[in-house]
């Protein structure tokens, strides 16, 4: 009985060590000639938006091109949903969609004054509306919007990304230096990174253990907790990153200045 409920306890307590789990470089792909602004991968191929050549790249993990969607007009932090690539065009105040190697627009309600990010899932949309400082939000139903311009907590100042975790919405206050959360409905619920020096917020991605955010201009990952403490700080082969790409035990990160993608492993 004792040997039974030992076992049990060394389960739970590894049950609950993902985010203690420790991140270590693995490997970079170089992608000659980009400029990679995002990343993410579908059937293990990764689409990247290359924004110095506006367009949006399949490769592999080699970094062999395998197709290339050029005419979009610098294509930002992307997201991927049921096979489909979802992709936010700047300089095009648009959405548009790669499904089965085909380009079509995203239809939306409310115009966005350029898109930084886009995060999809099976009930929501969200949409990081960059120079309107808000967010966007498609459900089946509705489209609406919350935030507004400024510095104070639940205010926003040039969002660029944006993620769905379960009934929670968390941005990357680029130029607040910080990552917020925010109910589905636009309750503020918490700041974070506000005291780690972050310089410009750029690239968010999250699950139910961790929040992962570049801090772009001081060549860092951070990796919080959804309580907002830092347990992780990776810096190693990081050039201006600029977004971050959970993939299972890995990290794809995307070095816009390196025209590369650091890949971490845990």
């Amino acid at each position: 009985m004792k040997i039974l409920i030992s076992a049990l306890l060394i389960i739970i307590v590894l049950s609950g060590c993902d985010t203690n789990k420790k991140y270590l470089f693995d490997k970079t792909i170089d992608l000659n000639g980009m400029n990679p602004i995002s990343s993410v991968i579908v059937d293990d191929q990764i689409f990247i938006s290359d924004s110095k050549n506006n367009r949006i790249v399949e490769i592999n993990e080699n970094g062999k091109i395998i197709k290339s969607y050029p005419g979009f007009k610098r294509p930002m932090h992307i997201s991927a949903f049921q096979g489909k690539v979802f992709i936010p065009e700047y300089l095009n105040d648009s959405i548009k969609i790669i499904e089965n190697g085909k380009t079509i627009p995203f239809e939306l309600s409310i115009i966005p004054s350029a898109p930084g990010g886009i995060d999809v899932n099976n009930k929501l949309t969200a949409i990081a509306d960059f120079y309107n400082h808000r967010i966007i939000i498609k459900s089946k139903n509705d489209t609406y919007t919350f935030g507004k311009k400024g510095h104070k907590v639940g205010e926003l100042f040039y969002p660029t990304d944006v993620k769905i975790v379960n009934d929670k919405i968390v941005i990357a206050d680029a130029y607040n230096n910080r990552v917020q959360i925010f109910s589905v409905e636009g309750k503020f619920l918490k700041a974070i990174g506000e005291k780690d020096n972050i310089k410009v917020a750029t690239g968010v991605d999250a699950d139910e253990n961790k929040i992962i955010v570049t801090d772009s201009e001081n060549s860092r990952v951070l990796i919080y907790n959804w309580e907002g403490t830092k347990i992780a700080e990776l810096t190693q082969n990081l050039k201006y990153p600029i977004d971050v790409t959970i993939n299972g035990d890995k990290l794809f990160v995307c070095n816009f200045h390196a025209g590369n993608i650091a890949i971490f492993q845990n």
